[in-house]
């Protein structure tokens, strides 16, 4: 089935890999190269759009990252120091198979124009790049006592244009036909905590699983309605697929306009 996608950032792209010793570089180190030598070459200025889709780019690249970069972003609405968000996103159920630390992926944010870096001294004040001016690297670590996040402009744009409801509207959008079995699994999985088995259970023979392609009649697997639910940000694994606060709050509004 080809991917549905928002208007500028793709829906899923591939996994991060795990480094092993089997010759395969971490891939962590591969994006900070990356980023390094980006950052060393003149670039051009980039407009709004342009910036909005970088953003896009790297909140979905690797699907493990995806609901954990989207969730700080709005996390940091509000400005946080470092230790803060840092903290909450270890509570995100997401974060149990996120394959890189914390920081690492606020500081991708930060290069892909999502979250501003706000350096403070120890008074609480800002540091402008005016103040260090002249300073040596210890003389500038002596100014800045604590760091802090905020969502940009282009991440507020970004913020509201991914957010799970507006996913899980597109999808259906595009589905119609498909609508009921969605809600159906939505209010499945929202009832108690469901293993892959159960879904398959409860989706086994329905025609929502029916498809053509290539003018065949093909039987997709149930997997396909998890894992679209899943990429809309509605259904999430906690011991068992369960529901997002959003995905109650989408399913809560699908049966008040029934």
């Amino acid at each position: 089935m080809p991917e549905e996608q928002m208007r500028s950032v793709p829906m899923m792209q591939s996994q991060h890999q795990t480094e092993e010793d089997n010759g395969f570089a971490d891939p962590a180190a591969n994006d900070m190269a990356e980023i390094a030598e980006q950052e060393a070459q003149p670039q051009p200025e980039l407009t709004f759009d342009q910036k909005l889709d970088k953003l896009g780019y790297t909140v979905t690249r690797q699907p493990l990252d995806r609901e954990l970069l989207y969730k700080t972003l709005v996390f940091c609405l509000e400005e946080r120091p470092l230790n803060v968000i840092e903290q909450e996103m270890a509570t995100y159920p997401e974060f149990a198979s996120c394959t890189t630390n914390q920081y690492y992926l606020i500081t991708k944010l930060v290069g892909a124009y999502g979250l501003e870096l706000i350096e403070k001294d120890v008074d609480g004040n800002v540091v402008t790049p005016e103040q260090k001016v002249g300073l040596t690297e210890d003389e500038e670590d002596d100014l800045v006592s604590s760091f802090h996040y905020k969502t940009t402009e282009i991440g507020r744009a970004f913020v509201e244009e991914y957010s799970p409801k507006a996913r899980l509207v597109q999808m259906l959008q595009l589905n119609p036909e498909r609508t009921e079995t969605y809600v159906d699994v939505l209010e499945f999985v929202h009832a108690q905590p469901r293993t892959y088995a159960d879904i398959q259970k409860l989706l086994a023979g329905r025609p929502a699983l029916q498809t053509v392609i290539d003018g065949h009649v093909e039987t997709m697997q149930p997997s396909v309605f998890v894992d679209k639910l899943e990429r809309a940000g509605a259904l999430v694994w906690k011991e068992g697929w369960t529901l997002t606060e959003e995905g109650v709050e989408f399913l809560e509004e699908m049966k008040a306009d029934e």
